[in-house]
């Protein structure tokens, strides 16, 4: 069976392990990324923060197995991407992971209720209608439910986004700038949100982003310009 079909029942003490892990652009000729050592633990929640331009959206890319080509290694809730086809990390990204992108890849002519349920069919779970609504109205978008996506401002967009990405109750949440395009309210509304389901799911939470307003609440906190050899220049 492939690595990507596992099922992850009981996540490892850290959910992200990094050693001796660089990664570079096709064409660049300096790496965007290399960390000598980072480990995330599970079911906790992390903020990576730094600079811009210091590779917190690669960095979740190539968690998240969107982005490849890392040399070094590289696990994620125990397992090791090393030698990973793409199918095979599209088939394990939709089975165990959640993410929300900045640009949010919604179907823009299908309805809230339509994105969140597609997310659950592509990654073969069966939608909980109840929660589904909880989560909605907490995020105080129930009332769109109908609507399409091309119709929401650009801050309802971003909360359909994390709507989908809870629904599914994976075992990882990856959040870039999740926070951005929100005000004050609804980010602490977003969060309370994450951060329960969370808790309830056992679901660990990287939250990348230089929107520090929030960084107290997180478990863990890593300044990714600090780790990243890259972003300070070093060999």
């Amino acid at each position: 069976m492939p690595r990507s079909s596992r099922r992850i029942s009981s996540p490892p003490v850290a959910a992200i392990e990094i050693d001796d892990f660089s990664f570079a652009y096709a064409r660049s000729a300096q790496d965007t990324l290399a960390i000598p050592t980072m480990k995330i633990p599970a079911k906790k929640n992390t903020l990576i923060f730094g600079d811009s331009g210091c590779g917190k959206s690669t960095l979740l890319s190539l968690i998240a197995g969107v982005l490849t080509g890392h040399r070094g290694n590289l696990s994620v809730l125990g397992v090791d991407y090393a030698g990973m086809s793409a199918p095979q990390h599209d088939l394990f990204r939709a089975k165990n992971i959640g993410v929300i992108f900045q640009q949010f890849n919604l179907i823009s002519y299908l309805t809230v209720i339509e994105n969140i349920l597609l997310g659950l069919k592509l990654a073969g779970k069966t939608a909980d209608y109840p929660r589904i609504e909880s989560i909605l109205s907490h995020l105080q978008i129930d009332a769109f439910r109908n609507t399409r996506a091309r119709f929401l401002s650009h801050g309802q967009q971003q909360r359909v986004a994390a709507a989908r990405a809870l629904a599914a109750r994976n075992s990882l949440i990856l959040a870039d700038e999740p926070t951005s395009a929100l005000d004050d309210t609804n980010s602490r509304l977003f969060l309370d949100l994450l951060f329960r389901e969370a808790a309830a799911n056992e679901t660990t939470v990287v939250v990348v982003s230089h929107d520090l307003r929030y960084k107290n609440r997180f478990d863990h906190q890593i300044d990714l310009t600090r780790v990243n050899r890259a972003a300070r220049g070093a060999a």
